[in-house]
Parts: structure tokens; sequence; C-alpha cells
């Protein structure tokens, strides 16, 4: 499936509104920095002593949740893990509910990107 999955961004976008091609963009922008910054990191904390201890908890932090034309769904969960005092980061990708790995997301900004029609329509939102 990750042979495919510029065909899947581009047809998922090209029957997706154009405000949520600019909210998608913008949430790809911000999900990027945040998976740059902690992708390949995990830390210990003895702070949480209440979840520590559990074996194991997960908590979603974000998630995003967007449904183009066709009814295809694309959702995006960024995801802190806890086993005992060791914390982790994950993402989670599900488009028309299968999972996918970070590469799609890639693939999407990627797409996004370089539509040469696209580029004067998206601007990113600083706030």
């Amino acid at each position: 499936m990750q042979d495919d999955y510029g065909t899947i961004a581009q047809d998922f976008l090209e029957s997706l509104s154009q405000r949520d091609k600019t909210r998608l963009y913008n949430d790809l922008l911000a999900l990027k920095a945040v998976h740059n910054m902690n992708q390949d990191r995990t830390y210990y904390t003895f702070k949480n002593i209440k979840r520590s201890v559990k074996k194991y908890s997960e908590r979603r932090k974000r998630s995003f949740h967007y449904v183009n034309n066709q009814n295809v769904e694309l959702m995006i969960h960024q995801i802190h893990e806890q086993h005992f005092f060791k914390n982790a980061y994950r993402i989670e990708v599900y488009i028309g509910k299968h999972e996918c790995s970070y590469e799609f997301i890639e693939r999407l900004l990627q797409t996004i990107q370089t539509a040469p029609k696209m580029q004067a329509a998206y601007q990113e939102i600083l706030a």
C-alpha cells in the first residue's frame, strides 16, 4: 500500500473542499513540526506516579479528522504512551479505515505543496 500513497493522497485531496484543504495544510505543517521534534525521543519522568502504577497507559494529545466528498475518512492521532516511567510519542494515521505510516502524511503535504493551482490558494495561518 505504501507504493500507492501518492495516488491515494491525490485522490483524497481532489474531492476535498478548498476550506478543508487549507485547514488540512496548516494541520499537516503543525503535525510535521511536532513529529520532527519528538519522533525518536523517549524520556523518563517520575512526575505522574499514579499513571506509572499501571503497566501501560495511552492518551491522545491531538486528533485530526477529515472527510472528503466521496466519504473517505482521514484520521490522524498524536498519542502519548507511558510504560511505567518511560514516555514516548507516536502518530497513528488511518485513511478509509486502513492504517498507514507517517509517510502518507508526508505524501499529502508534498501533494498539496506541488499542485500548481493550489500553491496560490494556501497560506500558512500564523497565530
